[in-house]
């Protein structure tokens, strides 16, 4: 009975550890700390925002997702990049196909805020695929109205979409990707 229960523990690890279930409650991206806001949940998508911020009005986040019906990252990214601009009209979207990553910058209909996201898509050791978003957000009441609001993230978005890019691509196995 011991030896049944000792296996039957360590089959479990090693089925959380396969299947990336359990995901750190912190994790550090570009020199900023990030908390878990979702919890740990069957559909495997966890969402860390920054320290600073709330769960209603965030400004940084990173979002971990398990996309387990997608074997290959090129075709995921096409794809996604191309669900975006078909789901939000005037969405600004940069596809790199070859490194899985795609660039996008969206805004609800209401133009409350704009949102830069930079997104990467790795294989998940022949478990499907892992999709890790770096998003940012730009709030109308707080950068002087929606057009102040939508210049400040397209100037983002043209100053630091390669850097967040190359971030995912690099800090990836950081934060639970690879």
């Amino acid at each position: 009975m011991k030896y049944s229960i000792l296996l039957i523990s360590a089959s479990l690890v090693l089925l959380i550890q396969q299947t990336g279930v359990s995901m750190e409650n912190i994790i550090r991206f570009d020199n900023n700390v990030y908390n878990l806001v979702t919890p740990q949940n069957s559909e495997q998508k966890y969402i860390y925002i920054s320290e600073n911020d709330n769960i209603e009005k965030w400004h940084s986040q990173i979002c971990v997702e398990h996309v387990l019906d997608k074997a290959n990252s090129t075709e995921a990214s096409a794809e996604y990049a191309h669900k975006v601009q078909s789901e939000n009209p005037g969405a600004s979207v940069l596809v790199y196909p070859e490194a899985a990553t795609v660039g996008v910058l969206t805004f609800p209909s209401d133009k409350q805020f704009y949102e830069y996201n930079a997104i990467v898509f790795k294989n998940n050791n022949g478990l499907g695929l892992k999709k890790i978003t770096f998003a940012k957000r730009f709030y109308a009441d707080e950068n002087g109205g929606v057009e102040s609001a939508r210049v400040a993230a397209i100037a983002f978005a043209e100053d630091y979409n390669k850097k967040y890019m190359e971030l995912l691509n690099r800090e990836s196995a950081q934060i639970g990707l690879e």
